[in-house]
């Protein structure tokens, strides 16, 4: 069956959606996608089929697809693999669209599920319904504001998408997406691929109005040089992020396992990905850093990093891991110094890194910034130490309060504010440093306070992006870098 862009918009952007499968106890499959489904509201028609059950989360259930009065668009199957071809001829009577196969028990068990598999198939491919699955976790597609995943992972609109081989291992990007304040266009497990494959997500991203960034997880991935000839294309447009699963002997014995997947030899796999434009990743932490980075601020015309950072041991690690990257640190000229020199103590450093000195002056980091944004000779800036402070003032208020009566507590609160208040205004001021210099700014936190990575302003063409660490700020400026030097 030859899958069209409509087809997944359609899977995508369903009118009305069924589970198969749907009950109320707590933890299983039909219980976890029916209840997502409505608590995400959804705004469709929404109908659970369990035909024991009169009504689940407050909607009527029906005892087959066939009693459901109106057309359904997608159908979630999560009932077990022995009974999926009744309600699957059920469903094609029905005329039904599309297919989420949750239930897994096919391809990646054996002979036996593999039979299963391809019957299951051909059925479908000779029914015209799109199948997606078996063996996924789900589907996330928030303009549509459609969340069926197991996780009750609910993400804001964004233009990140999210393909994966395994369903787990993509719901955690997804989750953890959720926490740093990434948005995404939409995410699908898409499990043993047995009709549906990421190939078939990747041409429709290319064309997807919603997506700018891809994220891939895969550990089977098959025709290799349709995949090179197809990122050629799409990553002239769009970035690519891949994490390969089953790249070493015993990653590769597990993949086999999980999705049914033959991983691969590494050497010929990575040749073919310089060749596609893909930024390939070894951790799925990276996928997250640089979905962060690609989602939110301009690439770089080059590789002259600019460092502004509160403390001077941060600058010199900083440098280190530049040199180390290949990225440089270039002295800046005597009218920048000059300039910033207005803001700072006379034994300021005078070079790139501009080490602020731990300056109270609340205008000395704009400053620099903007100096180093404005000058030529930089196409990056990497600000340390800024974001973060307020946690240091919070420990110094609270120490205030418990051992000095005389200060103030209205002097405290006005401290605390002005804090919060500087922060907030910073990252503001660094995304409006962006939209008129048009060069990335890439912040890295004090402290590791749980704040969200990706801080976003109402209105403004790029996002604030502030790291846990250097090495983040720097890797990821450097794989901007790689990228748009492959695709030019």
């Amino acid at each position: 069956m030859e899958i069209s862009f409509k087809d997944i918009e359609a899977l995508l952007f369903p009118r009305s959606v069924a589970v198969i499968g749907a009950t109320n106890y707590f933890g299983k499959w039909g219980q976890l996608i029916t209840s997502n489904i409505v608590a995400g509201n959804f705004r469709g028609p929404i109908y659970p089929i369990n035909p024991h059950k009169e009504y689940l989360f407050g909607l009527k259930c029906y005892k087959s697809i066939l009693e459901v009065p109106d057309k359904v668009d997608l159908v979630f199957v999560t009932i077990p693999a022995q009974r999926v071809m009744e309600v699957l001829k059920e469903c094609a009577q029905k005329r039904v669209k599309s297919i989420l196969m949750i239930t897994s028990g096919f391809g990646e068990t054996g002979e036996e599920g593999k039979r299963l598999q391809r019957e299951m198939v051909e059925f479908l491919e000779r029914e015209g319904i799109l199948l997606v699955g078996p063996n996924t976790m789900g589907l996330i597609s928030p303009y549509a504001d459609l969340y069926a995943t197991g996780p009750h992972t609910r993400p804001k609109k964004g233009d990140v998408a999210f393909v994966s081989q395994s369903g787990n291992l993509g719901n955690q990007l997804v989750f953890w997406a959720t926490q740093q304040g990434i948005g995404i266009s939409m995410f699908v497990g898409s499990g043993n691929e047995g009709m549906a494959t990421y190939r078939d997500f990747l041409l429709y991203l290319e064309r997807d109005p919603r997506t700018r960034i891809i994220v891939l997880y895969l550990e089977e991935i098959g025709d290799g040089r349709d995949l090179v000839s197809m990122a050629k294309r799409i990553t002239q447009e769009k970035p690519i992020l891949l994490l390969k699963g089953g790249r070493t002997k015993a990653g590769g014995k597990a993949a086999a396992t999980h999705t049914g997947a033959v991983a691969g030899e590494n050497r010929v796999f990575r040749g073919a990905l310089r060749q596609a434009g893909i930024i390939e990743v070894s951790i799925p932490s990276e996928l997250l850093e640089l979905s962060a980075a690609f989602s939110s601020v301009p690439l770089p015309k080059g590789n002259r990093i600019g460092i502004v950072t509160l403390g001077g041991g941060w600058g010199v690690v900083t440098s280190d891991l530049c040199e180390e990257m290949g990225l440089l640190v270039p002295e800046i000229p005597e009218e920048i110094v000059r300039t910033i020199g207005r803001y700072l103590p006379d034994f300021w450093s005078k070079s790139n890194p501009v080490d602020l000195v731990g300056t109270r002056d609340p205008n000395a980091p704009l400053v620099a910034v903007e100096e180093l944004l404005r000058w030529e000779g930089i196409d990056a800036v990497i600000v340390l130490g800024i974001v973060g402070r307020k946690d240091v003032v919070d420990l110094l208020v609270d120490s205030a309060k418990r051992i000095d009566p005389d200060t103030p507590p209205e002097f405290l609160k006005r401290v605390d504010e002005f804090a919060q208040n500087y922060e907030a205004s910073f990252a503001l001021r660094m995304v409006e440093f962006m939209e008129a210099y048009e060069k990335p700014v890439i912040g890295v936190s004090l402290t590791t306070s749980g704040e969200k990575i990706v801080r976003e302003f109402e209105g403004k063409r790029y996002r604030g992006v502030f790291y846990q660490s250097p090495e983040q700020a720097v890797r990821s400026l450097k794989r901007m870098l790689e990228y748009k030097e492959r695709r030019t």
